[in-house]
């Protein structure tokens, strides 16, 4: 960024922060009233906890993270045990050599488009919700984020369910065995641990990723060379799942790309959490692309390796690392490796509750931040104590993407295509005098929420996530994902080259007060 766009991003920034109506406003006023410096000091903290936490524009000087805290952050998302999960499912779609291209170039090409708007986060310092409302309009993305919610806070049940399997295999490891219900029980404990310290802050989700994120690809690494050592180096390279007789060979392979791409873009929802506080657009962008494509794939490679070597000593594919490592390694290595797995599910559960509450809070601006992650957490405990998230994962992913591929798309052609980086950031935060600048039909952006429609309705229309039937097969090539994104993209976008619903996309009053 030049100095003009960064001194005229800081300037609207600020602009928009007043403009919000909120702390950063009302407290410069309280301060000079009083003239104390002790009112001074409790309003600049309100002021930055309302940014870190709320609705209002995080200033460049209050931007915490460089590349690594934001990458070491979006890695210790993505690296729970539900990559071992993801990496188990894939080996059982296409051979090892396949998968390993998959897992890294497919999530990295998507990350490297989709991630693309990120950028607008780290330069205004706002949620990519914020800039949603000119898409949706005010009472539009209330929708959008309740279905957000509804449809990906389940990933967290995943990450209790896989916290209880490895804390019941480790103390098996020692000859304490549970009886079942504790399953439960543990899978509610990661989710309230993970709370716990999203509840503490950003600062406390630094240095736990800061500690676990390293110790994690230390496993990772001794994980691949225990799965490499432990069974031949050419069953593991050469290896590729046995088929149905008569099952067309390319259909699992598309699957696979399908999963990957799924896998990824899941992440959209919560994707400018962190990177808005971050100090540089490259730095933002690229912890965000590798973080979750470099980092996120290594552990889907990961869970594949320990997988097929499982099948190979044991005859079945497992994907709980614990029960791997107890079995292939030596005690102590195997005992140190687990406890740190087991716990990566927390950390992961404790960054998203915090960017799932933050996105909440920018939606629902009059409820505090600890009720939203509060909500959220009642809402995962409800999936661990059905219990059957792991049974029905495939589906789960799949599910979650159609409405995250058009949502992406939508952030995508609205960011480069429609508005082209530029947006009303006084009527986005409903400053007096824009109200009506987005309200569009009764606050809905009625061609907004007509692609996402479609954009579903096209994915559905191509593949039955519950029933695995490919309805479209010549359409499948792209995926069910790939085809949902393009043609909401084509779609919005095409709208957007009509005179009049370009108008009417654009707002009553298409004033750029942001560049």
């Amino acid at each position: 960024m030049s100095g003009t766009e960064k001194n005229t991003a800081e300037k609207n920034t600020a602009a928009g922060n007043t403009a919000a109506g909120g702390p950063r406003a009302g407290t410069a006023h309280t301060a000079a009233a009083t003239g104390t410096a002790s009112t001074n000091a409790a309003g600049n903290a309100a002021v930055e906890r309302e940014a870190m936490f709320g609705v209002l524009p995080v200033m460049a000087k209050e931007k915490l993270y460089g590349f690594l805290d934001a990458f070491l952050v979006l890695s210790g998302y993505c690296i729970a045990t539900w990559s071992y999960t993801q990496g188990s499912y894939l080996a059982t779609l296409v051979g090892f050599k396949q998968l390993l291209i998959g897992a890294f170039l497919g999530a990295i090409l998507m990350l490297v488009i989709y991630q693309l708007p990120v950028i607008l986060s780290v330069r205004f310092g706002i949620d990519i919700w914020v800039w949603l409302r000119a898409a949706f309009g005010p009472v539009g993305i209330l929708i959008m984020t309740v279905t957000i919610i509804i449809i990906n806070y389940p990933w967290y049940a995943v990450c209790g369910d896989l916290f209880a399997s490895s804390m019941i295999n480790l103390l098996g490891f020692t000859g304490l065995h549970l009886p079942s219900p504790f399953h439960m029980l543990l899978a509610i404990l990661c989710v309230a641990g993970g709370t716990f310290i999203a509840y503490r802050g950003l600062s406390a989700i630094t240095w736990t990723t800061r500690i676990l994120v390293p110790l994690l690809f230390a496993v990772g690494a001794v994980v691949i060379i225990v799965g490499f050592s432990s069974v031949p180096f050419d069953y593991i390279m050469n290896f590729r799942p046995p088929r149905p007789e008569g099952e067309v060979s390319v259909i699992p392979y598309i699957m696979s790309v399908e999963a990957n791409f799924a896998f990824v873009i899941t992440l959209v929802g919560g994707m400018a959490e962190i990177p808005r506080v971050a100090k540089s657009e490259r730095g933002g962008y690229w912890a965000g692309v590798l973080g979750q494509g470099l980092a996120g794939s290594f552990f889907v490679v990961v869970g594949a390796v320990m997988a097929i070597a499982m099948q190979y000593v044991c005859g079945e594919m497992i994907d709980d690392p614990t029960t791997m490592l107890a079995t292939l390694a030596t005690p102590a290595l195997a005992l140190c490796s687990l406890l740190l797995v087991a716990f990566a599910n927390i950390g992961t559960q404790a960054v998203g509750a915090y960017i799932y509450g933050v996105m909440l809070r920018s939606a629902f601006r009059r409820v505090s931040y600890n009720t939203h992650i509060t909500i959220l957490a009642l809402y995962g405990i409800l999936f661990c104590l059905w219990g059957k998230i792991i049974e029905y994962f495939g589906s789960f992913l799949t599910i979650t993407a159609c409405i995250y591929a058009p949502l992406a798309a939508i952030l995508f052609a609205d960011f480069f295509f429609v508005r082209r980086q530029q947006i009303d950031l006084r009527a986005a935060y409903g400053m007096k005098g824009h109200e009506d600048v987005y309200r569009f039909t009764g606050g809905v952006n009625l061609v907004g929420i007509a692609s996402v429609v479609l954009g579903v309705a096209v994915s559905l229309a191509i593949y039955n996530p519950v029933t695995a039937q490919v309805h479209l097969p010549v359409l499948f090539y792209l995926t069910p994902t790939g085809a949902s994104f393009i043609a909401t993209l084509l779609f919005y976008t095409g709208m957007s080259c009509i005179t009049p619903v370009r108008n009417y996309m654009l707002g009553r009053n298409p004033q750029v007060n942001v560049r």
